[in-house]
């Protein structure tokens, strides 16, 4: 049962399972990365005639990884947004009850004295001559 002081009112609320876009941008990356190392050690073994062979399987890999890579990124997102669609259609919606609660205010019980504060020297004020320190 809500206080007294407390406000309800209905709202709609929308339940649902949402994709992580990153789990599967970076999931699509990694993909793309091995299906490039794939393609380029499938295709080294291509006879290319008299064609002399300047570049190593390293940096085949490196340089069509830059487009596997992004290609996969891109399917990646792609997949997660599907899958967003997906999940907001099959969202569950529900009617939930908001509380508003003010906060109770603050009272002390009894009443408040008043001390006079004694007199306290501070670092800047000069110290009385009775109280001066010996010389050593």
């Amino acid at each position: 049962m809500p206080a007294p002081n407390a406000v309800t009112s209905p709202d709609q609320v929308t339940i649902r399972r949402a994709p992580r876009f990153s789990v599967f941008i970076l999931g699509g990356a990694v993909l793309g990365f091995l299906v490039t190392v794939v393609v380029v050690a499938l295709t080294m073994s291509i006879d290319r005639g008299n064609q002399q062979e300047t570049t190593g399987f390293a940096g085949l890999v490196g340089y069509f990884s830059l487009y596997g890579i992004s290609i996969g990124m891109l399917v990646g997102a792609v997949i997660a947004v599907v899958l967003d669609q997906v999940s907001s259609r099959r969202a569950a919606r529900l009617t939930a009850e908001r509380v508003a609660v003010d906060p109770a205010p603050e009272t002390v019980d009894g009443e408040l004295e008043e001390h006079d504060a004694p007199d306290v020297p501070t670092a800047t004020d000069p110290a009385p001559d009775d109280q001066a320190q010996p010389e050593r």
